[in-house]
Order: C-alpha cells, then structure tokens, then sequence
C-alpha cells in the first residue's frame, strides 16, 4: 500500500446535528467536509503493566488497557462563518436560530446554563477514498478567538472525544457534499472588524443584533481605530476521570463540564491613563467585536459576519509598553456574569437556514 499523504485527507464533522444517543455515530449524511489546519485525533489507551508488582519479573510481562480516550484540535487559521457558528455552538451549547433577510441563518450563540452536559457531535478523518476514523462524541474542551491589525480572524480549539472510534460501518459514498462557496462565504479578517466599548452603562442590552452598528448598553464608543489586537479565550474545564463511570466499560460515559473560564486579552495604542482608570476604579467594561464582511448571506441586508458581545468585564492588567517605539497598552479583563445577560452573546450570520445543534 503506498504512503498516505495530509493533503489528500479530507475532515468531516456533524456541523449542525448533536450526538442523539451517547457512544452512536450520527448518520453520514449529517457529516460534511471542511478544510481545518489540525492533525488527525490522538486516540491514546492508557495502559498498565505488571512491573511495579511483587513476583513479577525485572522488565513487565503483563500490560493491561485501563481506559481509552480521544484528543486533539480543530482549528481554522482563516475562520468562515459555519465553522465558527458550529463550534461556537458546540462549545456555549446554546443557539437559537432564525432565517433573517429572506436566505440568511441568525444564530444566537449564548452559554448553556440549565445543566453542565457539554454538546457533542461526530467526527471522521477519511484519509483516502475507502480509508476513515470516525470518532464518538467529540467535546469542545477549549478554545481561542484571535485576530490582529491586517489578519484574519482565526480559531483554535482543543476538542475531547468518549475515546470510542470505529474504522467501518459507514458508507463513504454517502457522506455529505462539500458546502458551495457561496454557502461558505468569505474568510472574516480584522479589516472588517467594528470594536465598541461603553463604561458603567447598566444591564440593558439591545436585541436589535445590528451590523455595522454597536448593540451595547447605554452610549457605546468606536474604538476600533486604537485597537491592535485581540483574544478571546474560552474553556469549559471538562472533567476527566469521573467521566469514566462505572459500567462504561475503556470509554468516557458522559461529556460534562466543571466551572467555566473566560478571558479576553487587547493590545491598543497607547494615548492616555483611560485603561489604567478603568482597572484601578474597576469600571464596568461592555465590549462587543463585529466581524461585518462585504458578502451577503441574505437578500440584500444581512452579511456573513459574527457578532461577539461582552456586557460586564473587569480589567485584571493594563500596563504600557514599547520602550522608544510606539507605545501600546496590553489589556487583560475577566468576563463576569452581570445578574441579567449572559456572560458573553455571539451572533453570527451565514446561509444555514436549518439552525445548529439539531
């Protein structure tokens, strides 16, 4: 057999179907193709041996499979629209889903709190036209959200599968198609990004989902022209070992999570003592980065593009640097729940009128 090589390996994943039943594949139907900048999964059994026991031998001579499980990541360097929706989905576990401007899909991304059961869905790495891996029930572990002054936003996540995988069973031929590039829309970039910010502003947040305008509380400011640079890091702190209940045999029996984390990180040009005010008086920061492309999802108003809103956030560093060089402000805020919203609420706009988490 020759030597497979990365470039002929195709990635498919349930994108808009969740895992019904835990430890059963979706159906292939429901897994489509996209192009990700990440390794093939770690399927990784730990093992036992026999050589730290009382009558054994020097070396081991007995080695026994305690528990199996599934790792990796899935990242797009240049993130379009229904990758991001899906993940984002996957990872908060809540959307809701309507059809806006006659074509366009609205998801209203936001964290599932009414238990802490973690979305999963179906993998499969084909690496050639008869050869697959599908995974079991594969978990948004982490992620991070970045994009720079003259880049593409792009999105790396961490990801744990139940550890239960199969390589037949499925029907390769009856995967789903490819997404048009129409359907894919464009890659989303810094260029295209709005950044609002308002301070001490209360609780009202507006559900009017606007692009190309803030929906922040009270009176919002543009501040993109000084922002350099962004984070978003999001982690959902999956537990480990008591994911691997009794009866469930090598694989992980449920997919749940501890506490949740946020953080978000900024780089702006430095102009005065206005971020270090906000972090000594510990000011409450609503932020929001829009992400508003040029290609159209619906009709004639709505855009492919995410919205990513945060409306309480308290600043844990603001320092300057830059020596003789332009001076920057590196800003790093904790995302607190304010008794009304949701810690963070992430619209985004693309062509899939059927919804996510289906």
């Amino acid at each position: 057999m020759a030597t497979l090589r990365g470039h002929n390996r195709k990635f498919y994943f349930a994108y808009i179907t969740k895992n019904a039943t835990w430890g059963t594949l979706e159906a292939e139907g429901t897994l489509f193709p996209f192009r990700v900048d990440s390794d093939p999964f770690t399927i990784q059994p730990e093992l036992v041996s026999d050589e730290d026991l009382v009558g054994g031998n020097e070396e081991a001579t007995l080695q026994d499979e305690l528990k199996r499980s599934v790792s990796g990541s899935l990242s797009q360097p240049r993130v379009r629209a229904p990758f991001l929706s899906s993940m984002l989905a996957y990872a908060l576990g809540q959307s809701t889903d309507s059809t806006q401007d006659t074509a366009a899909g609205r998801h209203i991304i936001t964290p599932y709190t009414t238990d802490y059961t973690v979305r999963t869905f179906s993998a499969l790495d084909l690496f050639d036209a008869s050869y697959y891996i599908a995974y079991h029930n594969i978990a948004v572990e982490s992620f991070e959200l970045s994009t720079s002054r003259g880049g593409f936003l792009g999105f790396s996540s961490q990801v744990v599968g139940s550890g239960k995988h199969a390589s037949s069973g499925l029907t390769v031929g009856s995967l789903g198609a490819a997404l048009s590039a129409a359907n894919l829309g464009p890659a989303l970039k810094a260029g295209d990004c709005l950044v609002f910010r308002s301070v001490d502003a209360g609780t009202t947040v507006p559900s009017t989902y606007a692009q190309g305008t803030e929906n922040l509380p009270g009176s919002a400011t543009n501040i993109s022209a000084k922002i350099r640079a962004f984070s978003w890091k999001y982690n959902n702190n999956l537990i480990s070992d008591e994911a691997f209940e009794m009866g469930s045999g090598l694989y992980r029996a449920r997919a749940e999570r501890d506490r949740r984390s946020q953080e978000l990180s900024m780089t702006l040009e430095f102009e005065d003592s206005t971020w270090l005010a906000y972090l000594t008086s510990q000011n409450t920061l609503a932020l929001e980065f829009q992400f508003t492309s040029g290609t159209l999802a619906g009709a004639s108003t709505v855009y492919f593009g995410v919205q990513i809103l945060f409306p309480k956030v308290l600043l844990t560093v603001s320092s300057v640097q830059g020596g003789v060089g332009t001076l920057l402000v590196n800003a790093t805020g904790k995302v607190f729940y304010d008794g009304t919203n949701p810690t963070v609420r992430c619209t985004t706009f693309d062509r899939n009128t059927t919804g996510l988490l289906q």
